[in-house]
């Protein structure tokens, strides 16, 4: 018997919940043996989720964090930055990283089945962006003739709306969705021209075509649009003064995916997929006093890739799992100071083996090997073990190595971003002869690290450790612990190289020679009616650079600190070291679900939680604010003695009534109104809503 897999939206019940994110091949979360969340669609309704952003917001162990300046939203994972997780759609990627994360807020939710996220490194099955993690979107493929309509209503005129049709015949499924997504925006700094964020309206539409040739032979074609309109308003610095600016922004992309199953016998199968996808933005500011243009941006990428995978199935105890492919890809950017397009091509195969020794004891191990004809040759291994001790008990380890290229954006960005600032990032190839440039002018202050001990960027590779295990000792009580321990050489990260005349940061980018995130994550879920769970999730996170914890202990350059008060000097101890920026010590929630499918009511109660942290490299005018540096003893590091973001928490409630094919909902996120307009822009305040859903069956 399996052990009974967790729904954390609503009720512990016998289900075999199929993933195939983990493995590439489709997996019953209760045989996984590495940490697998899975999301699905009733906990997504239940919490009025329209954007992927909402919905990772709200799980155990991610943080949805702004980059630098609150230029875009990421996802962090085991402390991990957001260019470390890689972000797919029906298992391809989303690409557009142009200031280092996906904007999470481009990817509706409305027509999806499950979010499945694999926390620890991935690189043995998908390469590159894959060393902190996976988040697979999986939409949904049409059971029965119906169409669907919903809208939502919002605070700031935030309108979303969604139109979702599927079809289904004797030999083929069709599906068609469309969404529209608006808002006026917020402003977090009224005293400030312009808002936080600024009104956009975008567009989805998505397709999905299946046709069944015979039992053994089948062809999926799926394809998606994407466009966004922003209007913006800026008060940009110009000669140690303000110029106020108006503008558009675009964005769009579209992806085309056909993908062949082919199964040649009871024991072999194979896949045959290809995916291109093309992204682009470009934004252009014009003086309000006289139309002339004052800034323009545009960044370009292009991603096509081919990919043919075998399965086969030699006994009951083994199977394997063979991939080869090619990754063909090209980036073209004002952000690099030229209009000349970058290439890459990557080309890659991996292998994995999944073994049943022993009753109850299973082992997946797998290897992929990467050719990238700018980085060279990449070698990631991976093995991972589960023993289902009883039905109510499971341990599960796994170990892996990861690794991450520094991309085109690391190396070559030449980027002043007038609109958010000011501020400035330089790749590590053009900010040695940049900073002489601007010193040349009388335009650097303040130098804060040497450009010309920035060298260049090599490869970051970890090896990381998950274990835990699976405790159901009651009916209706699930405990699922993790402890994961992650080492990282040459980790790349941001750091302010220099600060200009007009009290602007330019930052640029480095490796931590050796750095590790470690930490636990614990989920706990009882039923506590019938129709009623609670659950409660926390993560504990270290993230150190092991060279500033050694330097301390030695009594080394960074074991000193000046007290900001008093101007006393004194020496550290490690406990001291806080860590590395950006990363909360404490991390959790507690949800309450509430669901009677008999009467149609449904609601939840969601607190979220997270510690306090530090900000590192922010100093300057940020949001319309001249921001004092947040390292206020001066010793490059983050310590105690620093400035800290204090923690806070955000209530989520919400309530919903089904009526036949009629579905209400409202519902308030943030019932406290908390922000933070400075260091935490993503988080609007206060959000009231409702919505109404019509489904039609056919």
């Amino acid at each position: 018997m399996s052990l009974r897999a967790q729904d954390d939206s609503i009720k512990v019940r016998e289900l075999e919940e199929v993933v195939i994110t983990a493995t590439r091949n489709e997996r019953t979360m209760g045989a996984l043996p590495m940490p697998v969340t899975l999301v699905q669609t009733p906990m997504i309704k239940t919490m009025g989720s329209v954007r992927l952003n909402d919905v990772l917001t709200e799980q155990t162990g991610l943080v949805v964090v702004p980059q630098v300046n609150g230029q875009g939203n990421g996802i962090q994972v085991q402390g991990f930055n957001p260019d470390y997780t890689l972000i797919l759609l029906d298992g391809e990627p989303i690409v557009g990283r142009y200031t280092g994360s996906l904007e999470l807020s481009r990817l509706t939710v409305g027509n999806i089945k499950q979010v499945e996220i694999v926390k620890g490194p991935s690189s043995s099955l998908y390469g590159s962006e894959a060393l902190a993690g996976v988040i697979n979107i999986i939409t949904e493929r049409p059971t029965a003739n119906t169409v669907r309509l919903s809208s939502r209503y919002a605070t700031n005129n935030t309108f979303d709306m969604n139109a979702n049709a599927g079809l289904v015949g004797r030999k083929w499924t069709a599906s068609i969705f469309a969404n529209r997504y608006s808002t006026d925006g917020y402003d977090l700094s009224p005293q400030n021209y312009g808002k936080t964020v600024s009104p956009f309206r975008n567009y989805t539409i998505t397709n999905k075509l299946t046709y069944k040739f015979n039992k053994d032979t089948e062809i999926t074609v799926s394809g998606r649009w994407f466009n966004e309109n922003q209007d913006f308003a800026f008060d940009v610095p110009s000669n140690n003064t303000f110029v106020r600016t108006y503008g558009v922004g675009r964005s769009s992309d579209w992806n085309l995916n056909p993908v062949l199953h082919q199964r040649f016998s009871q024991k072999v199968k194979g896949t045959l997929r290809y995916y291109q996808t093309n992204f682009s933005t470009d934004t252009q500011l014009k003086r309000q006093s006289d139309d002339s243009v004052t800034y323009t941006d545009y960044f370009k990428q292009k991603f096509a890739r081919v990919e043919a995978n075998l399965e086969y199935f030699p006994t009951l105890n083994h199977s394997l799992l063979l991939g080869a492919g090619q990754i063909d890809e090209s980036v073209e950017t004002s952000r690099y100071g030229d209009a000349t397009q970058r290439l890459q091509q990557t080309r890659y195969a991996f292998v994995q083996h999944e073994w049943t020794p022993i009753l109850n004891l299973s082992v997946v191990s797998g290897v992929r090997y990467d050719n990238n004809r700018v980085y060279g040759d990449q070698l990631s291994p991976k093995l991972s073990l589960r023993y289902d001790w009883s039905d109510n008990f499971a341990l599960k380890v796994s170990g892996g190595f990861g690794f991450k290229s520094p991309d085109f954006r690391q190396l070559y960005f030449n980027f002043t971003n007038s609109a958010a600032g000011g501020y400035t990032v330089l790749g590590t190839e053009v900010v040695l002869s940049q900073i002489e440039d601007l010193s040349r002018n009388g335009q650097i202050s303040a130098i804060i690290e040497d450009p010309s001990v920035i060298g260049k960027l090599n490869a970051e590779r970890s090896i990381s450790i998950n274990g835990g295990f699976i405790l159901k000792p009651l009916l209706g009580f699930s405990m699922d612990c993790n402890l994961f321990y992650n080492s990282i050489d040459n980790l790349i990260d941001t750091q302010v190289v220099a600060i200009t005349t007009s009290n602007q940061s330019i930052y640029s980018y480095k490796n931590i020679q050796r750095a590790y995130t470690t930490g636990l994550e614990a989920n706990v879920s009882y039923q506590l009616l019938k129709n009623l769970t609670i659950s409660t999730g926390y993560q504990l996170l270290y993230a150190k650079d092991k060279d500033v914890e050694e330097n301390i202990r030695n009594g080394g350059s960074y074991s000193f600190y000046r007290d900001p008060n008093t101007l006393v000097q004194g020496r550290l101890t490690t406990s001291d070291y806080f860590g590395l920026y950006n990363r909360s010590r404490h991390q959790g929630n507690i949800k309450i679900f509430y669901r009677d499918e008999r009467s149609g009511w449904e609601g939840s109660i969601r607190v979220l939680y997270r510690g306090k942290f530090g900000i590192g490299g922010i100093r300057g005018n940020i949001q319309g604010e001249v921001v004092p540096s947040s390292d206020r003893d001066n010793n490059g590091i983050l310590d105690t003695y620093d400035f800290f973001v204090s923690g806070y928490a955000l209530t989520n409630l919400s309530i919903a009534k089904s009526i036949k094919s009629l579905r209400l909902q409202l519902g308030v996120d943030n019932l406290f109104d908390y922000t933070e307009p400075i260091y935490i822009p993503n988080i609007p305040g206060r959000l009231i809503y409702g919505s109404v859903q019509y489904t039609l069956k056919l």
